[in-house]
């Protein structure tokens, strides 16, 4: 009876370790065992360390813990997640340089939830193969069923015991980190009056070769770049003055720039946000002149000015005591500035200068004190 009892024990061991460690590689077992054989995620686990995992359909699992995927049935990895995004996860050897390919979520079979070295699993597991598998009596002595298997079996341990112990006493290779090609945005600006648009890059181990699409887009409408040019990690492009006028005949201010860059290593495609600061005309006194300034990057209309003055310097229309002048208006092209001699008009005057904006008419009102 105790024979019959100790093959039952015996044969019962045999399929727990196979089920445990070999089945957990394909079926859906609570609980797997996993030897890690690399450093990929020293010094969190070591080679040689027993891994103890729990089904990830009993115990769910986020970014930064440590999980065991299975890329077939001869291999399964155990690596930290990054990212769990949906379907689809992203991991990473602690000690690796760089992240691991996409893998699906399906693919994840357990979370790790401790860790076992080396020198404390392996000669438990020595010590407990001897105590069920070889005799107890020594009046047996080699008699007793299983003797020449366990044997076998246990040099075969030793010999991987003796592998395993020099493997980890082996310094990890140099960490090495890898200085990735990348390429991102470091600024946006307009520069000599919106005339050129200037898009920044920061790179790492990419060059642009040229652009190859460059387009404008403000709402509806979508145009071509008037022109466009690399300077090393820098594109400047130009628009048509027409695009300007449409955004200010719409009062629209934000635009987009749409860039299509072939690079050394494939091709870069991104949308940049601009906006345009629309401002009214500037217009001061200052000696002995008017200055008009147009702070745009399209023309503004000036429909005439107005002067109004006590005195008779001016060759004008009388009107009591009041004498006027007026002049016709002029277009004021984008960044001009226009200078009015005032020298000859009298003291205590006042010029009015009316102009169109946004579809509507402004009248600015200045004083003339000499």
């Amino acid at each position: 009876m105790k024979e019959r009892l100790r093959e039952i024990i015996q044969i019962s061991y045999v399929i727990l370790i196979i089920a445990f460690s070999i089945g957990a590689r394909f079926l859906p077992t609570p609980i797997g065992f996993f030897t890690v054989s690399g450093f990929s995620m020293y010094p969190t686990l070591k080679p040689g360390d027993l891994v103890i995992g729990v089904g990830s359909f009993i115990t769910p699992y986020k970014e930064g813990d440590v999980v065991i995927y299975c890329v077939n049935v001869s291999t399964c990895v155990v690596h930290r997640l990054v990212l769990v995004n949906g379907t689809y996860a992203i991991t990473k050897g602690d000690y690796n340089p760089s992240n691991d390919p996409l893998i699906s979520t399906d693919s994840i079979r357990f979370k790790v939830i401790g860790t076992i070295p080396l020198l404390v699993w392996l000669p438990l597991t020595v010590v407990s193969l001897i105590f069920i598998f070889f005799p107890l009596s020594p009046r047996k002595g080699l008699k007793q069923a299983f003797l020449m298997e366990t044997f076998v079996f246990l040099i075969f341990l030793l010999l991987n015991l003796t592998y395993l112990t020099i493997y980890v006493l082996q310094t990890p290779p140099a960490f090495t980190k890898l200085s990735l090609p990348s390429m991102s945005l470091a600024s946006l600006y307009p520069e000599n009056g919106y005339s050129t648009l200037i898009i920044d890059y920061h790179s790492t181990g990419l060059k642009i070769k040229e652009v190859e699409d460059c387009f404008l887009i403000a709402q509806s409408l979508t145009i071509q770049c008037s022109s466009y040019h690399v300077d090393g990690d820098r594109v400047l492009v130009h628009p048509p003055g027409k695009f300007y006028m449409f955004l200010f005949e719409n009062n629209i201010s934000a635009f987009m720039v749409k860039l299509t860059l072939s690079l050394e290593q494939g091709r870069l495609v991104g949308k940049y946000p601009f906006t345009v600061d629309w401002r009214k005309p500037v217009l001061e006194i200052t000696n002995n002149k008017l200055v008009i300034s147009n702070p745009n990057p399209i023309p503004i209309e000036i429909l005439g000015y107005r002067i109004r003055g006590y005195g008779d310097g001016l060759k004008a229309q009388y009107m009591g005591n009041v004498t006027e002048y007026s002049a016709p208006g002029f277009i004021l092209q984008p960044f001009e500035t226009e200078e009015i001699d005032l020298s000859w008009i009298p003291s205590q005057s006042y010029i009015e200068v009316r102009y169109v904006f946004f579809n509507q008419t402004f009248t600015w009102v200045g004083r003339i004190d000499k």
